[in-house]
């Protein structure tokens, strides 16, 4: 029995781990989403109370496969790749891409029902779109939180630019830059644009960008991100590896925590370390690793193909 790795397979993450498994003399058997929608096939057949799965050519036996790690689908159509045909056709674009991610989502949940364990489970797959219920679920189970609010209303955002000190807003699905609220963004014009989308309002943490990476409820690899900036995507920064061992034992804790809450097996977790307190900010039930191995030297790869190598008997049917 093998492993299954599904997404492009120009990938930085997956060609990573895929050299881990070969490594480990593991069979792995790779879905390139590189591939569709244009040159690779899917096909499900129903003869009665069987299900027959085939990539392309290669037909797919549920039983030779004990593990799927899913980085992800590549079917977005916001994605680089299918820039002039969203301009072009977007409504067509939009319906082809959500026709194959339906399929394959559907050969994914089959697998899971023979007890293919899904590193992580479909369900799971937006939770880093879905930050305000990461947030409740997270604050429900006692982990350190920002105050934060989502909204629409003006009144509401104004009411909690009163409560809070500093208010850092971004997207709600992600796709953006954290910003600093300033009076300017509390005008009467400025928050009726929030009639075209929700946006999140969050307390601002001074402290340190921390990202934990845990696998099977480990702390495998940390690294402290170091910028000036708000939001250290916005220009070139350094990382930093953290020894797992020298973490203090609040932080390993509720990344732990944080992933076991969302029923994530896999996670990169992120945390605002200040002198008297720390919140974790969200998970990412897919996240990327490959710069931080390289950039920090951690060994996250490594961390997960091991995982992955190993079946979880319990998962199996």
């Amino acid at each position: 029995m093998g492993v299954l790795l599904l997404g492009p397979g120009s990938d930085p993450q997956l060609t990573a781990v895929e050299n881990e498994l070969e490594q480990r003399s593991v069979e792995t058997t790779v879905w390139d989403a590189d591939e569709w929608p244009d040159d690779g096939s899917l096909t499900v057949r129903q003869d009665g109370a069987t299900t027959r799965l085939a990539v392309g050519d290669t037909a797919v036996d549920p039983s030779s496969i004990h593990t799927v790690y899913l980085r992800n689908f590549a079917l977005n159509p916001r994605l680089p790749d299918y820039r002039d045909r969203l301009e072009e056709r977007p409504f067509a674009l939009i319906n082809q891409l959500r026709e194959y991610q339906a399929v394959v989502e559907s050969m994914l949940a089959h697998l899971a029902d023979r007890g293919v364990r899904l590193v992580n489970p479909l369900d799971t797959l937006d939770i880093h779109r879905q930050k305000p219920w990461q947030l409740s679920v997270l604050g429900g189970a006692g982990i350190p939180i920002p105050n934060t609010l989502t909204t629409t209303d003006p009144d509401a955002v104004r009411a909690f630019a009163d409560r809070v000190d500093e208010v850092v807003y971004k997207p709600v699905g992600g796709g953006g830059y954290a910003s600093l609220l300033t009076d300017d963004d509390l005008t009467d014009d400025r928050l009726e644009l929030l009639s075209n989308s929700p946006v999140q309002f969050q307390e601002r943490i001074e402290g340190e960008d921390i990202r934990l990476f845990v696998v099977g409820g480990e702390v495998v690899a940390a690294a402290r991100i170091v910028s000036d900036e708000l939001d250290y995507r916005t220009e070139d920064h350094d990382v930093e590896r953290i020894d797992p061992a020298s973490l203090e034992t609040d932080l390993e804790r509720a990344a732990v925590e944080t992933a076991a809450a969302l029923d994530l097996s896999f996670a990169g977790v992120d945390i605002v370390a200040g002198a008297d307190r720390f919140c974790v900010l969200e998970a990412n039930p897919s996240p990327m690793f490959a710069a931080f191995d390289d950039l920090a030297g951690t060994d996250v790869a490594g961390a997960l193909a091991e995982f992955l190598a190993t079946p979880d008997t319990g998962d199996r049917a």
